[in-house]
């Protein structure tokens, strides 16, 4: 029997398929009947080629449909998260200009109470080495500022000034090491010097053995240091030790200000008069 490679099988195969499109498309055939039986099995096969090649067709077309729908979906989606952070952003920016209000207008409630001249300033720097020794204030000499100017906020003192240029000033802050400020108890009117700590609690210093001095009591300026007034908070007893056989008792004060979050301040611009720093650093004869 006479065999054919099977590339010559395949060719045979399309060759009729071929021949039987044509025979399928031909008038003739459709005009006669007797050619049915020619007809039905070229007829089925071209219905399932042609049924193959619509569902290719179909699923490439939902396929490439469902491409540019998660392609839209995509873009849209990054669209709305631009948006989501931008308005997030203005809300941020929005809440600051809030809570710069809020503290400002605490800060002008003082005015009245205070009955002195003011300005306001924003700290703008902080000390890199130590936050609780310096900060550096927008405001300076051309502004009528000048060394040992008092610096407080609506919680009470934050420090004095120690330095100024034309646009800025340098203020040390109460809790420096270096920082001292007259101070009272309020409930009982004993004097003392109020003393910085490296940032931890202040100490309230020469207040005698047998003065009244309990946990709790708040600790006011005195008045008597030429930079602040009377009546302003510098902070709480937090706690209070007695020696025996010792002079003064050991007693620690928490700042009445968060000296690490404060952003605005305000100058008195009241110093001593220069006869009076003279004196106060020379002493009297």
């Amino acid at each position: 029997m006479l065999k054919f490679p099977s590339v010559n099988k395949k060719i045979l195969a399309a060759f009729f398929l071929v021949i039987g499109i044509f025979v399928l498309l031909s008038p003739e055939i459709k005009e006669k009947p007797h050619f049915y039986f020619f007809e039905r099995p070229f007829a089925f096969s071209i219905n399932v080629i042609q049924s193959g090649f619509d569902s290719i067709f179909s699923g490439i077309s939902s396929v490439w449909s469902d491409y540019i729908a998660l392609v839209n979906v995509r873009v849209e989606n990054q669209r709305l998260l631009a948006e989501n952070q931008r308005l997030q952003s203005e809300s941020v920016f929005l809440q600051e200009k809030a809570f710069a209000a809020d503290r400002l207008m605490e800060l002008l409630k003082l005015k009245d109470t205070l009955k002195k001249e003011y300005i306001i300033a924003t700290i703008i720097a902080k000390d890199p080495v130590s936050w609780s020794s310096a900060v550096v204030i927008s405001k300076g000499g051309k502004d009528g500022l000048r060394p040992n100017m008092g610096v407080i906020t609506e919680g009470g003192v934050v420090g004095r000034i120690v330095k100024t240029t034309p646009d800025y000033s340098r203020v040390l802050l109460l809790s420096d090491r270096n920082s001292s400020i007259a101070g009272l108890i309020q409930r009982t009117r004993f004097e003392g010097i109020v003393a910085g700590s490296f940032g931890r609690p202040l100490k309230l210093n020469y207040i005698t053995i047998t003065s009244d001095v309990q946990k709790g009591d708040l600790v006011l300026t005195s008045g008597t240091d030429g930079v602040f007034p009377e009546g302003i908070v510098i902070g709480r007893i937090s706690k209070v030790n007695s020696p025996k056989n010792a002079m003064f008792h050991s007693i620690e004060v928490l700042p009445g200000v968060n000296l690490l979050n404060v952003k605005e301040v305000m100058v008195l611009k009241t110093p001593p008069a220069p006869e009076i720093e003279r004196l106060l650093k020379e002493g009297l004869d």
